[in-house]
């Protein structure tokens, strides 16, 4: 089962290009994100392993659940209406940024709201599914895409154009004090052990999480090639003119073998994959969410055969309001509200973690 934890960290960890967390951190490149990529990894250990050991103490229960036993009903309908909204809208996020993508550099004559309804069709179907089913779909995505990802890192750390220079020219302000954002962005890494609020549901009694040291390295080492590589690529004052700056370092990259001779190709194929299931996952946790809030006498079903109507109905609502998002916002907006997004996740998740690491020392100890 703690392979299962491990999915969640490695999917949001690649996650973190969609969410323009390398933009936000290149863009600040000489102003703090030196400095808040070396700090990130201990706020993200020290969380990580205050979360784990909390929801160790409360097998087979989610955040729903452990809230319901220390705080009265209408705090917890409103902060599960809350983390609900947070979870939406960053998958919405990213999906509405694939949608261009797709739009941008693979058929730009293709309508993006078009891609967007039916990139939305198979999330919300997705997304409707069983909590056991969602997490064995996460699973098979990893599977399937991980060597994929490795092996265009590869291609990227073995090119001839990689310039070490521009990376240790960046890399000597590391002496900046690090910004709100920059910081906000940097640990969004390591937040793939937040879904646990929902997917620890899933684990047995006795269960123990192992081998927790091995989520903040890796989440360190891709914190370091999302930031360096476009760097190394575009040098240090060409690479923050562009939004979507990792699809351009892709676009960097030949293959002179294989029908796929652009890397692009491979990159927006791989996160396709990603992004369909970060968005399942996502939503289906706001979804739950949702339920707890409006149906808390229910008792939750990690497995069932039928899918609730109630699924349905909350789902559809999460791809009309992303349609809506889509509409009413452009690119320069959704930038600076992503950006306003991070820093609120950041101070959430560190209350949250807070909160349950009091609660399970509580439970320990009465």
């Amino acid at each position: 089962m703690n392979r299962y934890v491990l999915y969640n960290v490695l999917l949001i960890s690649i996650m973190n290009i969609m969410l323009f967390v390398p933009f936000i951190l290149i863009k600040e490149r000489f102003s703090g994100a030196v400095s808040s990529i070396l700090i990130a990894p201990f706020i993200g250990t020290a969380l990580i392993y205050m979360y784990t050991s909390a929801m160790q103490r409360f097998p087979g229960k989610g955040l729903p659940e452990i809230l319901k036993e220390f705080c009265p009903k209408w705090i917890v309908a409103g902060l599960m209406m809350f983390y609900a909204v947070m979870w939406w809208f960053s998958a919405a996020i990213v999906i509405v940024a694939y949608a261009i993508l797709i739009n941008r550099f693979f058929n730009p004559d293709a309508n993006i709201t078009t891609i967007l309804v039916m990139l939305l069709v198979v999330c919300a179907y997705a997304a409707s599914r069983s909590t056991l089913t969602v997490m064995f779909s996460i699973e098979i995505s990893l599977v399937l895409n991980a060597p994929l990802v490795l092996f265009m890192l590869f291609k990227m750390f073995s090119s001839r154009r990689l310039n070490f220079d521009a990376m240790h020219i960046v890399a000597n302000y590391a002496k900046v004090m690090p910004t709100i954002a920059s910081l906000a962005a940097a640990t969004f890494i390591f937040t793939g052990y937040i879904n646990l609020s929902l997917y620890n549901r899933l684990f047995p009694p006795q269960f123990v999480f192992k081998l927790r040291w091995v989520y903040p390295v890796i989440g360190f080492m891709i914190l370091l090639s999302s930031f360096f590589v476009p760097i190394g690529f575009h040098g240090t004052a060409a690479v923050d003119r562009y939004i979507y700056i990792w699809p351009i370092t892709a676009d960097s990259l030949m293959m002179h073998y294989g029908f796929i001779e652009r890397v692009l190709f491979l990159f927006l194929i791989i996160f396709l994959n990603m992004s369909l299931t970060y968005t399942m996952s996502g939503w289906h946790q706001a979804m739950e969410f949702v339920k707890s809030s409006i149906m808390p006498q229910k008792k939750p079903v990690v497995d069932s055969r039928e899918t609730p109507l109630s699924n349905y109905i909350i789902i559809v609502v999460f791809a009309l309001a992303t349609l809506l998002y889509d509409h009413w916002i452009n690119e320069k907006l959704n930038l600076i509200i992503t950006q306003y997004w991070l820093i609120l996740r950041m101070f959430t998740e560190i209350l949250t973690v807070l909160a349950i690491f009091i609660y399970s020392r509580r439970r320990s100890h009465p």
